[in-house]
């Protein structure tokens, strides 16, 4: 028994929207495909600013913005010590970009150099934890005998004591981390040291074009000066031996 004329008209009007949706997908598709595809023939034929004209406008795609392994952000630990020499003279030394000066150099390197990153990655993420009013005061001096009382001060101004904990954590290790670089390459005893941390971010798609996270300026955050905080004899000698040594930056 054939179905009725009103069912076939239906089927087919079913079938022609499928097939057009379908159709739209593919095209779509294949001139994105193309619009990210590195250059050959046919792309060349289509023409780039032909591909561009049918996808920034609407869609924003490009490998910049698809490609899972763009970096966003980035992050640098600087720091600068207090060093007393051999005459009694206290020195201060200038800043130096921790993480550009470990990690210049091959791509198999050891944990060291993605050490510093990391620190820096968690003071900004435990910095910006902070309300507003709280911030300013990682920027004055600490001594020891006084972190409580900073650390009350902090709470004070809105953080709460699980986010003041985690940001004394992380200046106690980059102040460590700090200590130990300094000292390899120091001629004296470090006695104070100091941390800045620099915060990038890649801009939105409309305002980066063909720019990368690289070509943007770093925000800092200057932390206040600390007492040194010596590691054992063991992490010393590495640090001696690998930043000092031919290895070294």
């Amino acid at each position: 028994m054939s179905a009725p004329a009103s069912e076939v008209r239906a089927t087919r009007w079913q079938s022609g929207i499928m097939l057009t949706v379908a159709a739209v997908v593919i095209v779509h598709s294949a001139v994105v495909g193309l619009w990210l595809s590195p250059s050959s023939p046919i792309r060349e034929t289509v023409g780039d600013n032909t591909l561009a004209s049918y996808v920034n406008p609407y869609f924003r795609q490009s490998p910049t913005t698809v490609d899972p392994g763009v970096q966003r952000a980035d992050e640098a630990l600087l720091v600068r010590s207090r060093v007393l020499t051999a005459d009694g003279e206290t020195v201060e030394t200038p800043w130096t970009d921790v993480t550009a000066d470990l990690e210049d150099g091959s791509l198999l390197r050891p944990r060291i150099d993605r050490a510093a990153r990391s620190l820096a990655t968690n003071l900004n993420v435990a910095i910006t934890s902070f309300p507003e009013d709280a911030r300013p005061l990682v920027e004055e001096d600490l001594l020891e005998e006084d972190r409580a009382v900073r650390q009350v001060e902090i709470e004070a101004e809105g953080a709460t004591p699980f986010q003041a904990q985690v940001f004394f954590a992380n200046w106690a290790m980059a102040t460590q981390f700090g200590t130990l670089y300094s000292t390899a390459r120091a001629d004296g005893t470090v006695e104070q040291v100091q941390i800045r941390v620099g915060l990038r971010r890649v801009p939105a798609y409309d305002d980066r074009n063909d720019g990368t996270v690289r070509d943007e300026p770093f925000s800092f955050v200057t932390l206040g000066w600390r007492d040194a905080i010596a590691g054992n004899e063991e992490a010393q000698r590495a640090f001696d031996d690998y930043v000092g040594g031919d290895d070294g930056a």
